[in-house]
């Protein structure tokens, strides 16, 4: 069964998003009015400004057609269809509560907007089994101004090759988050979200059929040369970066690639008991980590350790374009040349998941659950994560009992929702019928990170937010 508090913190994270937000309400009206949503038109800004998230790749690229966040706050029409799911949502659960149930016409006709044109609106942006969002940050100014820097994406199925894309080639799924950072970061984060999907697509290609599905060195190295190729090209000329952190699904195998500070897990539900287990979450790559300290140092770069709990290390550098000397809060990202050269590099660590261990490993004694270190974030695999399960897999009805789905987020999100809350919200809206939409649960997880941001920074700051989550199955 479903946690009892599932419902309550989707629908009353959502309905706090009004006060989460900064208390600019009429400059806020005027920028919506406007058409004036997230994107910064200074004349010192040579380059065109990257295409409005929601509406860029909308004709499908050879590697399949990806499903793209909407702004849940100042996309009108976005927050127009979310605001009905979610009342039709809760209108459900009290009717039912008097008349024990709803036929399908009385469902439809329950809000001024119907579920079905509420669902039609937001299809570029998710559906039953994936889903994204994003909601612009605040950063002091106007908010006009204010730009998002947050990318996401999920695409499934993600095509190898179309030609040979049939019922016999290994099932295909693509997700992830880039979060730019610093001037024109958005440049690079948009670049990422535009360029990764092709380079894998086209790298992957190129290997055998049979290698595809089954040489896991060949795909991490895919990951590696894809992430190390993007960085070279990035829109990076003139400072910015983002990271980068992806879920990519072969046939059986799941690859998770992660370089910077956003992350991703992997997580089960288990329909009979409702219990949710994060098999694995990708670390934040933080510069005071051993290893990356000593890397960054060997390079002649330098770490700031804070003294101030909670504050971030950094790798200091200096920005070629305006010769300040500035930190980056990562040891590994796209872009940032300038403290490429102390150190920080795009080569993500890549790790490898089976779905179908995952699937049979059931029991209390054998459950698969990741340890994750409480101080650097480093993720543990449990030995049953990572067997071959070949002892358990005659008995299907096992198997059937549970299901595997992936959530990125970047740290808007991370900073203020612990990612046990995320796996069990996430896996409610996904797999239980009176969960919410995956759409209303996005909305719900990122109105509760607001809300943390509106209570940290007394309304002066907000990062921006982005998560996209999808099912996963063989």
């Amino acid at each position: 069964m479903k946690p009892a508090n599932s419902i309550t913190l989707f629908f009353a994270a959502a309905a706090f998003t009004a006060m989460s937000l900064p208390r600019l309400v009429e400059a806020e009206t005027d920028a919506r009015t406007s058409g004036q949503r997230s994107l910064s038109t200074s004349d010192d800004e040579k380059r065109k400004q990257p295409d409005d998230v929601s509406s860029s790749l909308t004709n499908c690229p050879s590697y399949g057609c990806p499903i793209l966040p909407r702004d849940m706050y100042f996309d009108e029409e976005a927050q127009e269809a979310l605001k009905a799911i979610r009342n039709l949502q809760v209108k459900i659960e009290q009717r039912e509560e008097k008349s024990g149930g709803l036929e399908d016409t009385e469902v439809d006709n329950l809000g001024s907007l119907s579920l079905e044109n509420a669902l039609d609106r937001l299809k570029s942006a998710g559906g039953e089994d994936q889903a994204t969002l994003t909601l612009i940050g605040y950063k002091g100014g106007k908010v006009e101004d204010q730009i998002n820097q947050d990318r996401a994406f999920v695409i499934s199925p993600f095509l190898i090759d179309q030609k040979t894309n049939t019922d016999t080639f290994p099932k295909a799924r693509l997700m992830g988050v880039f979060d730019g950072h610093a001037k024109l970061g958005e440049f690079v984060s948009q670049y990422s979200v535009s360029e990764l999907p092709k380079l894998l697509s086209e790298k992957i290609h190129s290997l055998p059929l049979d290698q595809i599905e089954n040489d896991e060195k060949a795909v991490k190295q895919i990951l590696i040369d894809s992430f190390v190729q993007m960085d070279k090209a990035a829109p990076a000329e003139l400072s910015g970066g983002c990271t980068a952190s992806v879920v990519l699904q072969l046939g059986r195998k799941i690859y998770i690639a992660n370089a910077g500070d956003s992350r991703s897990l992997v997580a089960t539900f288990q329909k009979s008991t409702g219990r949710v287990n994060i098999v694995y979450l990708s670390r934040e790559d933080k510069p005071d980590l051993p290893d990356e300290k000593a890397r960054v140092e060997n390079m002649g770069g330098q770490v700031y350790i804070p003294q101030r709990v909670g504050a971030s290390s950094r790798v200091i550098y200096v920005d070629s374009y305006t010769g300040v000397q500035s930190g980056l809060a990562m040891s590994r990202s796209i872009g940032d040349w300038d403290a490429g050269n102390v150190g920080v590099i795009p080569n993500p660590i890549v790790e490898v998941l089976n779905i179908e261990t995952l699937k049979n490993i059931q029991t209390e004694e054998d459950s698969c659950v990741a340890q994750i270190d409480a101080r650097t974030g480093e993720t543990t695999m449990d030995i049953n994560c990572i067997t071959n399960g070949e002892e358990k897999k005659d008995d299907n009805s096992l198997e059937d009992d549970v299901e595997v789905f992936a959530v990125s987020a970047t740290d808007g999100m991370l900073d203020f929702v612990n990612v046990e809350d995320i796996a069990r919200n996430v896996a409610a809206s996904l797999y239980l019928d009176e969960g919410p939409h995956p759409l209303s649960a996005c909305e719900g997880l990122i109105s509760t990170a607001a809300a943390g941001w509106w209570k940290s920074k007394d309304g002066k700051y907000r990062d921006d937010i982005a998560i996209a989550i999808s099912k996963f199955d063989s």
